[in-house]
């Protein structure tokens, strides 16, 4: 009884439920912080009938999924410490969809350490006690890598058909996995038409098709909202502006319109650095700020592309420095660093190795390589792409880690072991090479007695 249920996931990670409820109760916000409001206010429409305010003053900020969610807590008025404490339990349900997972192309021990890691990730743990959409994802997925893996190991039609929906509803709580689907499935309409392995790819376009289906209802509803085909949402473009920015000490990340430098890390501002933004970017924003949300939103892609036209070289560093953000949570513009940078390095720095190495090791085995990792990969490695274009910040990377780590798990789990020891042969030359040495100095002083 006591092996069956410590082979249990549900089980084995019940400690870190209560855990994450501890967390979030002894440091959740009196009053909503950040991005909460907006989250809230958009649940409140919801149940009001609409999601956004009619044109001309639009407001498609973020995806519905996140405001579904929260709507019925809202519309019981149940307060937002208790609908914070979802978060812990969306987490630990993630933890253990990715502990079932890798058991299925993994070893047991090797699951365990990986998920014990996703488990005190201190990224995940660190928003937590905020009502974002961080939590949700985590748990999206590792739903999405548990149906893959089941879809291509056992063949059934209804693991595709629930991948296909949980990654809709992924694009919906997060709008830029919209983009990543579209891209992906061209991909695979390529892999179809010119690879052998087509049973493999056809499989993953109907994931991705069924993915992209579940989200033509919101699509029909922007655009009889906007008028526009294919549109996501309108916060897209003053992102693009600031990662394009051409100015030197500027290094992509994020600025509110106000310019008054409040974001992230929030000390040592100064009067100096809100001037320099003032002049750099005052002219173009207040531009912008007449226009209506649509339009503003065009324009500022526009300013964008002339930017990153005008200043390819420019581009390029911001978007290393976007990469670097993700994984170091540094450089930011006109900003000091506080000594939580060490330990960013440290984390970030195990990422970025183990994934070349990941790399290094796949392409050496491609073929050998499951098709659902190579799904999810290329899912992965889309997304973080096109994640360097925008403001890109730790949290971007940190929701696919349930990825990076269940791709190690395989890795793990099929290589040779490897071992730091000399062969018997080569410690046998050794040993003959050190006698013969020795007999050489005795032979020395022998004919020196002589």
């Amino acid at each position: 009884m006591f092996k069956k249920l410590s082979h249990n996931p549900f089980v084995l990670f019940l400690p870190f439920l209560f855990y994450y409820g501890y967390l979030i109760v002894h440091n959740k916000w009196p009053t909503l912080y950040g991005d909460e409001g907006r989250y809230f206010e958009f649940a409140q429409h919801l149940l009001k009938g609409y999601y956004s305010p009619p044109m001309p003053y639009i407001n498609l900020w973020n995806g519905p999924g996140y405001p579904m969610l929260l709507a019925p807590f809202v519309a019981l008025g149940i307060p937002a410490l208790y609908i914070t404490l979802m978060n812990g339990l969306y987490l630990y349900l993630a933890i253990v969809l990715l502990y079932k997972s890798l058991t299925l192309l993994a070893n047991r021990k090797v699951a365990l350490v990986l998920c014990l890691m996703l488990a005190i990730y201190p990224s995940a743990l660190a928003l937590l006690p905020i009502l974002y959409t961080e939590a949700i994802t985590y748990l999206l997925i590792s739903a999405f890598i548990y149906s893959v893996t089941l879809a291509y190991i056992k063949g059934k039609t209804k693991y595709v058909v629930i991948s296909g929906l949980v990654l809709g509803y992924l694009i919906l709580t997060k709008i830029i996995f919209g983009y990543v689907v579209v891209l992906c499935l061209g991909i695979c309409l390529v892999g179809l038409l010119f690879r052998k392995n087509k049973i493999n790819y056809l499989r993953s376009v109907k994931i991705l098709t069924i993915a992209f289906a579940v989200t033509v209802p919101y699509l029909c509803y922007t655009y009889n909202l906007t008028g526009k085909l294919f549109y996501w949402g309108n916060s897209g473009g003053m992102s693009m502006y600031w990662m394009s920015t051409p100015y030197e000490h500027e290094y992509g990340d994020w600025k509110d319109p106000n310019l008054l430098n409040k974001q992230y890390p929030f000390l040592y501002k100064s009067k100096e650095t809100v001037k320099l933004l003032h002049d750099n970017h005052a002219k173009d924003i207040m531009s912008v700020l007449k226009l209506k949300p649509i339009e503003q939103d065009a324009r500022y892609k526009q300013m964008a592309i002339d930017n990153i036209k005008k200043h390819p070289a420019k581009f390029w560093q911001n978007y290393c420095n976007n990469l670097s953000r993700m994984l170091f949570n540094f450089p930011y513009s006109y900003s000091f660093q506080d000594a939580s940078i060490v330990r960013n390095i440290i984390i970030g720095s195990s990422i970025m190795w183990a994934t070349i190495l990941g790399a290094i090791i796949t392409l050496m085995n491609w073929r050998r390589t499951k098709y659902p990792v190579k799904l999810l990969l290329l899912v992965t490695g889309v997304y973080l792409g096109l994640s360097g274009v925008l403001s890109a910040y730790p949290r971007q990377l940190d929701v696919v880690i349930p990825v990076l780590l269940f791709w190690i798990g395989f890795l793990i789990s099929n290589m040779q072991k490897l071992s730091f020891k000399f062969s018997e042969e080569e410690n046998l030359d050794e040993i003959e090479l050190t006698e013969l040495a020795e007999m050489g100095i005795r032979t020395e002083n022998n004919s020196q007695q002589v």
